[in-house]
């Protein structure tokens, strides 16, 4: 069966995904755009929030975020090649370019960035180089900790997460979507069953976004290295 590809904004459409694409389990793949906060001036009717939390809720359907160029291209492909729906979050602000053209990708499977003991911050999306800028800064403090790019959240990668949990002091996600149901739930899950170990989780506070600027919104809900590294050095 041919895929269907289909850019939209998720809230428009959930209806027609649930019954009309998951329900009969079609070959039919969503890029959805307005994600997070980073949409910016668009303000809170277009800022998706509860996109991941939603997908991620139905039965046959995958769920994938990008942190960059490289990443996405390669998922663009990837889901071609998967039978059935597929749910691919893109972001609207311009990120920085992580991966060289050789970075080896696996659906399904985690990358894992630096070998640190001290935490590890799983991150999706917009906010993995936030990530990774506050490794590079907390390395130069002596700090040695470990991004993970959980650019699959659904099916998450449960042997990644429970490999980390028992091999670092502290465990923290990071979404710019809401803290309820989305990367850090999905994570909280997994440790619940396998591995039961604090989790603290950076992201939307159980509330709406506002208009502005999208830099200015990150560092408003403390999507940012800063907040980042506050929270790793809390209570060491």
């Amino acid at each position: 069966m041919q895929a269907h590809l289909q850019c939209l904004q998720l809230g428009r459409a959930y209806d027609q995904i649930r019954n009309s694409v998951c329900y009969p389990n079609l070959n039919v793949k969503i890029c959805a755009s307005h994600s997070g906060v980073t949409v910016g001036e668009d303000g809170a009717t277009h800022q998706m929030l509860e996109d991941i939390s939603l997908m991620r809720g139905l039965p046959n359907m995958k769920v994938m975020c990008t942190s960059d160029d490289t990443q996405t291209r390669w998922a663009v492909e990837e889901i071609s090649k998967i039978e059935g729906p597929v749910y691919l979050r893109l972001c609207r602000l311009a990120t920085p370019v992580i991966y060289d053209e050789n970075q080896k990708f696996e659906f399904g499977k985690a990358v894992q960035i630096g070998e640190g003991t001290d935490a590890t911050i799983f991150a999706t999306g917009v906010v993995v180089s936030e990530a990774i800028k506050a490794k590079e800064e907390l390395e130069k403090q002596g700090i040695n900790i470990r991004v993970v790019d959980m650019h699959t959240i659904k099916p998450i990668d449960r042997e990644t997460i429970i490999k980390c949990a028992k091999e670092t002091k502290k465990l923290i996600s990071i979404e710019d979507h809401s803290i309820i149901g989305g990367l850090g739930t999905a994570i909280s899950e997994v440790l619940t069953e396998e591995f039961p170990t604090k989790l603290t989780r950076i992201g939307i506070n159980d509330t709406f976004g506002k208009s502005g600027k999208a830099t200015e919104l990150m560092k408003y809900y403390g999507l940012t290295k800063e907040n980042i590294i506050k929270t790793i050095k809390a209570n060491r």
